[in-house]
């Protein structure tokens, strides 16, 4: 069951998309590198501001408000897509068999490409007010803890938490002059 999507201009989006068969593919630097670069690269090619995200081993979540002409669709489409070429080439080289036969198993049942790393579509919330976007990046730099990888929020490497708290833009910069 596909939920109606709501692209509406100026919205900010709240997003969630999972890795097929939620292999923990993001437990290794040299797989979330990837993610970042590219949301980096997808940020200023398909202009959208990144306002928080928390990349957890077999999902990621990312709050996203395009201030371009790219829809969410065509960014996640576009992104979906290059992290997958990435990935599967990344699994390669470091010579993870089980994750690639994994990615050739996804793409042979879908009938629809030779390898298949995300599952198909992703789940968006159009965020409309300040207060929800508060609560979402609440959502988002908590997940960790709740998941049980860290005792704080502040202790997971791969979040916006840091950038908010601390005022870090180590790993990527997030747009924080919504507020």
């Amino acid at each position: 069951m596909h939920l109606p999507r709501f692209d509406i201009r100026g919205h900010i989006y709240y997003i969630t998309t999972v890795v097929h068969n939620r292999l923990p593919l993001f437990t290794r630097p040299s797989f979330v590198i990837p993610l970042l670069d590219s949301l980096n690269f997808y940020r200023y090619q398909r202009s959208f501001r990144l306002l928080g995200y928390v990349i957890m081993p077999d999902h990621l979540h990312l709050i996203l408000w395009p201030d371009g002409e790219a829809t969410v669709p065509e960014i996640m489409r576009d992104y979906k897509k290059f992290t997958s070429r990435r990935i599967i080439q990344q699994a390669q080289l470091e010579g993870i068999e089980a994750w690639t036969a994994a990615f050739r198993h996804a793409g042979q049942d879908t009938g629809r490409s030779t390898n298949k790393v995300w599952q198909d579509s992703y789940w968006d919330t159009n965020i409309y007010t300040e207060r929800f976007l508060r609560q979402k990046l609440n959502y988002v730099h908590h997940n960790p803890v709740r998941a049980g990888l860290v005792a704080s929020p502040d202790d997971y490497p791969y979040s916006s938490y840091r950038n908010y708290a601390l005022g870090e833009d180590w790993l990527i910069e997030i747009d924080r002059g919504w507020f």
